[in-house]
């Protein structure tokens, strides 16, 4: 893990605390009884001892001992000045805090400070006496007095008529609370450390008096017993007690002895000399006795299994209050106990910069990368993949080689892992049961970078208990799973490809897996495969074959249960057979016109032939008992669906796609046990069976079939169709009135479907509906009865609008006519009334009824005047989209807005937004409760397109983080006329995920009043590398608004009353900055908005600038 040079060195100290005392008075009570404090506490402490020669004079040990201390504790005891060796250390003690700044703590035992500050009764005693035995050396005795003085002068502690232990607590309290900020950071030589310490450390909750346990969980060589180690020594003196027990996992190996020793360890650092634990029940009971009422900092180190945890840490009531119990794990699922609740902290590999940071200092022996190396220190730390362990072990074996050894040991490091690393990362695989170690070699071989839903299909569908057993990897640290993707280390993956290899080493012959080019050729193009093969999975083009391959190539592969075949395979000119075992057979482009003639794949589960030559997929008599899923997507040439009656278990049935398609067998229609029927794309698909009475159905999708008028009826038995998806079905005309037979019906989407121009009188028979797409159909007029659907949740009109005519003497309707009353939808949480033409007599009287509304979508509407009071009755409505409403100008629904939560939204083109700014109150968009939430949604206007309009500074001599631009008002605008500003920023592409964005605003002009300064901040992501920044302007009124660019969306926005407008000269600057993260501005650039850019015909033009880097003065 990585380095930091943050962190102050360790070479000008030894010890934390010096203690000076006299040893006949204190030497074997009140000084042991501190020292040993101190040292339980992990503060490191010189007290001197009788094997120090004594002398006159004080010894060049002590005296170093004394400059190597961080602090000095003076225990000032009776006979303390009567000797001149406790009054040499106490000069040198003075002089190392006068020098060096070091702590003193005097501790005043037995002794009246005031006799010691004033050298007064023994102390004036012992000094006369100084004096006459140091008549030559007076000056010697001047400066002893000088220093008890001082000494005595600072706080400390007096020891009379109180108790011991007590002192002592709180003298070793307030040394810890001096000394422990001078210490260096224990991060010293470790990269990426200290933001890894801090998110333990708030995990912790060291303010709590609760038992806490924290999980440090990630996969071997990731760093976590590091990690553990940093956080316990940082911390540790917080503690009555702080114990860490290393190799938990490597001490159980020995069985009940192993964790017996253990304890006995963990017990040790009570002292208690007769405590011998013989039995791990005795050492539970020893534990829980002895620790229930101390404050217990614990580290279990490696722990892989409950067992573990159950008899060293069962349970929070074995410590006392405030205990925290940090325990390390390559095994998520070892954590999972109903007794105990983790914290869990995942660990994540180094990102690039830091792996090359840590990579350096182990191989260059410091943080400065020797040019020569650059390109192959990073192909190393590539190869690594940010794991520390791989980074250090390789590091120290490319220390002191030359280039050209770096390079010839790089050309076979992938080929042979060097066996520490290996031997670590095996660990996590050894421990697991015999179907888990197959299912993770399939994925290390197989299906890295697939998705977790794909995988699991495939193996279940080849006889494991996928579910189960992905998860058991992800817990074990071996895979991943990132937004449903299955992923693993390269080394992870790299071990599993040779612990496969293994099977067999002296060849592929005879290996269960085959997924490399080479072993795939040298196995196929001989029809010499074996037995043993249960698995083939080929990615890419075999580029280097010379021969093709067998026509019986798989003929000899007995067991083979999985072949997949993602590529064109150029090597196989025909295809005789394949083997009678297969369950899985997908074959990406597959190249034949059907299946091999007398295919018998009886237990074949899942087939898929995507992007393929078939033109049928079998020819005769076939019967495939076991088949349940069948996808031929996007294989233009095929022109029938076969009879499926053939395979009576089938569930899934994807044909997207299918151009050539004409029809659906019947046999299609009368399946009882099909799931998925998907036919999304067959644009030449006329013909549907009669009937469907498919009592298993529940997803049918005919997106895109464009020349399918009419649907088949839908049978009574049809009550498991939870979806139907006829999207852009642009010659449907309407729904068949059986379509109530569908009493699952949730999702009905008909969007596109711009013949379709009435529903169904029954379609109120749809309870179960939750939504119903309508948008750009011609339905112009809606029956009441759609609006009794209780359930309904989402209901769209978009677009539907425009001359449609039914007949010849009917005039055609342009815009959407809805019924009075809509308040039946009590369920209805969006509702979508955009570009349907609609003004407000038209608007439903009791709209403002919908009492679960939260989205109402009424952009494109011209003539809309929206009545407020409807507004104002939706009180769970939290976004109205107006955007192109022209005619809303009603600044009382902004008034009603103000009184929603805070995270309401009201979505305006720039053209309404300026109408309200200009015609009302300004000050009332102030009014909102958090300005840190946006009520106003800015839309960027779109005539900016995707393209940057803004002119780009080629000024900056290097990247800043503050920039200034001079803004000149142009012509075209008055200097009354001006209303706002546009200004882009584009930072340096950064590696880090994320970052907060503080933008400082200030106008300089020719005078101190000419403007206000204004802050605004946010988060942001790095990838968006831009962010616009709109300010729009009044008298007395300024608001602005954050936009990352990326996806026109706003992050923040700020309003500022009271700010009248900047007074701006031909030398006037706009000046901000980018604060609180690792970001520089690379270019920056500007556009001043007049009065007419705010007019919808008007075209924004750029303008040029100047952008000039902020004098240090500035900064």
């Amino acid at each position: 893990m990585a380095l930091s040079r943050n962190s102050s060195t360790k070479s000008d100290w030894k010890y934390h605390v010096f203690l000076s005392f006299r040893g006949e008075d204190t030497r074997f009570g009140f000084t042991d009884h501190l020292c040993e404090a101190l040292c339980q506490k992990g503060i490191i402490t010189f007290r001197d001892n009788d094997d120090l020669t004594r002398g006159e004079v004080i010894s060049e040990e002590l005296l170093g001992a004394i400059d190597e201390s961080l602090s000095a504790v003076v225990i000032i005891s009776q006979n303390y000045a009567s000797s001149t060796w406790c009054l040499d250390e106490l000069q040198k003690i003075v002089e190392t805090k006068d020098r060096l700044g070091r702590e003193v703590f005097p501790v005043f035992y037995g002794v009246d400070p005031s006799d010691v500050r004033h050298q007064k009764g023994i102390f004036a005693q012992v000094f006369e006496k100084h004096e006459q035995d140091f008549v030559e050396d007076k000056w010697r005795v001047q400066k002893w007095r000088k220093a008890l003085e001082d000494v005595a002068c600072l706080a400390g502690w007096d020891s009379r008529n109180r108790y011991e232990t007590k002192l002592i607590e709180e003298i070793v309290a307030e040394v810890w609370r001096k000394v422990e900020p001078k210490l260096p950071t224990f991060n010293d030589g470790l990269v990426a450390m200290d933001t890894k310490v801090d998110e333990v450390h708030s995990r912790l909750r060291l303010g709590s008096v609760d038992v806490c346990f924290i999980g440090i969980w990630g996969m071997g060589g990731i760093g976590k017993t590091t990690l553990a180690n940093v956080v316990l020594q940082k911390i540790r003196s917080q503690f009555d007690v702080s114990c860490f027990l290393a190799n938990v996992r490597e001490a159980s190996k020995e069985g009940d002895q192993g964790l017996v020793l253990l304890q006995n360890k963990l017990l040790s650092h009570l002292k208690l000399k007769s405590m011998i634990i013989e039995t791990l029940d005795q050492g539970k009971d020893s534990i829980r006795n002895c620790l229930h009422n101390k404050k217990v900092l614990l580290v279990l180190d490696d722990v892989s299994d409950r067992r573990q945890l159950a008899n060293l840490a069962g349970r929070p009531a074995w410590f006392g209050p405030g205990s925290r119990i940090i325990v390390t794990t390559r095994d998520k699922s070892s954590l999972i106990s109903p007794r105990v609740s983790f914290e869990m902290y995942e660990m994540k590999t180094l990102n690039t910069n830091e792996a090359l940071q840590l990579f350096c200092e182990k191989a260059f022996e410091g943080p400065q990368l020797k040019e020569d190396y650059l390109k192959l220190s990073k192909d190393v730390v590539e190869y690594a993949g940010g794991l520390p362990l791989a980074l250090e072990v390789l590091g120290r074996f490319f220390c002191g080689r030359t280039v050209h050894e770096w390079k010839d040991a790089l050309s076979k490091i992938s080929k042979t892992q060097d066996k520490d690393i290996v031997g670590k990362l095996q660990i996590s695989y050894d421990m697991l049961e015999e179907e888990y170690k197959a299912i993770f070699l399939d994925i290390a071989c197989f299906y890295k970078g697939w998705y977790k839903d794909k995988v699991t299909k495939i193996l279940g569908q080849c006889g494991f208990h996928p579910t189960i057993g992905v998860d058991v990897l992800i817990e074990k640290s071996l895979i991943t799973c990132n937004k449903g993707v299955l992923w693993m280390h390269d080394m992870v993956q790299e071990m599993g490809k040779k612990i496969a290899c293994q099977e067999y080493p002296n060849g592929p012959i005879k290996r269960s897996r085959l997924w490399s080019q080479e072993d795939l050729d040298e196995v196929l193009k001989t029809n010499i495969g074996t037995d043993n093969v249960q698995g083939v999975v080929l990615k890419q083009q075999i580029e280097s074959c010379k021969e093709c391959w067998h026509p019986k190539a798989f003929s000899m592969m007995r067991n083979l249960n999985l072949l997949i075949i993602l590529c064109d395979l150029h090597v196989l000119r025909s295809l005789k057979c394949l083997p009678n075992s297969l369950k899985v057979l997908i074959w990406m482009k597959y190249p034949f016109k059907t299946l091999p003639h007398g295919a018998q794949l009886h237990e074949l589960v899942h087939l898929q032939m995507n992007n393929s030559k078939l033109e049928k997929l079998w020819t005769g008599s076939q019967f495939f008992e076991k088949l349940k899923v069948i996808d031929l997507s996007y294989s233009n040439n095929l022109i029938q669906v076969p009879n499926i009656s053939c395979a009576p278990n089938l569930e899934e049935l994807f044909l997207d796609g299918c151009v050539s398609l004409l029809q659906v067998h019947q046999s299609v229609g009368q399946h009882k046990k099909l799931e998925v029927l998907s036919l999304i794309g067959c644009i030449k698909l006329k013909t549907l069976p009669s009937k469907l009475e498919m009592s298993s159905l529940k997803r049918l999708f005919l997106c895109g079939c464009l020349n399918i008028t009419r649907l088949p009826d839908f049978g009574e038995n049809m009550e498991c169709l939870s979806v139907l998806n006829l999207m852009n079905c642009s010659n449907l005309l309407c729904l068949p009135n059986t379509i109530s037979n569908l009493k699952s019906l949730k999702r009905l989407n008909l969007s596109g479907c711009s013949k379709v121009c009435t529903l169904p009188e029954n379609i109120s028979k749809n309870e179960a509906l939750e939504d119903l797409d309508l948008s750009k159909t011609s339905l112009r007029k809606v029956d009441s009865s759609l609006f009794h659907l209780k359930n309904l949740r989402r209901l769209s009109f978009h677009g539907c609008s425009g001359p449609v005519s039914n007949s010849w003497d009917k005039p055609a309707l342009t815009y959407l006519e809805l019924p009075w009353y809509v308040s039946g939808l009590s369920s209805l949480n969006i509702f979508d009334l955009s570009y349907c033409d609609l003004y407000d007599k038209l608007i439903p009287k009791d709209l403002g009824n919908l009492s679960s509304l939260e989205t109402l979508i009424l952009s494109g509407n011209k003539n809309l005047v929206l009545p407020a009071a409807s507004i104002a009755n939706l009180s769970k409505l939290r976004f109205l989209e107006l955007e192109g409403c022209r005619s809303f100008v009603d600044g009382s629904v902004l008034r009603h807005l103000i009184d929603f939560p805070v995270e309401a939204g009201l979505f305006l083109d720039l053209w309404e937004f300026w109408k309200l700014f200009e015609s009302h109150d300004s000050e009332l968009l102030c009014q909102v409760r958090d300005p840190s939430y946006p009520i106003i949604y800015l839309e960027t206007p779109p005539k900016f397109g995707n393209e940057i309009f803004f002119p780009v500074g080629q000024h900056l001599s290097k990247l800043e983080s503050s920039a200034s631009i001079i803004v000149e008002i142009p012509d075209k605008c008055g200097r009354d006329e001006w209303w706002g500003i546009i200004v882009f920023i584009a930072f340096e592409p950064s590696s880090f995920s994320s970052f907060k964005i503080e933008l400082c605003w200030s106008f300089e002009a020719s005078h101190p009043e000419a403007g206000p300064s204004l802050y605004l901040s946010s988060y942001a992501e790095a990838h968006y590398n831009s962010c616009l920044v709109t300010m729009i302007m009044s008298d007395n009124y300024i608001y602005i608004q954050l936009h990352h660019r990326r996806y026109h969306n706003i992050s923040e926005s700020k309003a500022f009353s009271k700010h009248r407008k900047p007074e701006f000269s031909e030398h006037s600057r706009l000046r901000f900055d980018v604060r609180g993260g690792q970001q520089k501005i690379k270019d920056c650039g500007y556009h001043v908005l007049c009065k007419e850019d705010f007019r919808p015909e008007a075209l924004l033009k750029s303008q040029n600038t100047t952008v000039d880097k902020p004098n240090s003065e500035d900064a």
